[in-house]
């Protein structure tokens, strides 16, 4: 096993780590865990999107192969 050497010890002790390098460590991980945080509220918008224009197609595919003309006004009715 290998021991610290004095002299490092001794150095360690007059040079504590700065705080400024825990805060900037502190800074990066709260920067990479909003942009984590915006992926995936980008994902679950999209996956809404797909989910919803999923539905809509099979609502207008169900609506054509029953024979009907007016498909358009059926599966997208007037607010």
């Amino acid at each position: 096993m290998m021991q610290d050497r004095p002299e490092e010890l001794e150095l360690h002790r007059l040079n504590p780590p700065v705080r400024g390098e825990a805060e900037e460590e502190f800074e990066r991980r709260r920067f990479g865990n909003v942009i984590a945080l915006l992926a995936v509220l980008a994902l679950v918008l999209v996956g809404y999107w797909v989910f919803h224009a999923l539905g809509h197609s099979r609502r207008l595919q169900r609506c054509l192969d029953s024979g009907r003309s007016n498909c358009v006004d059926f599966v997208n009715p007037a607010k």
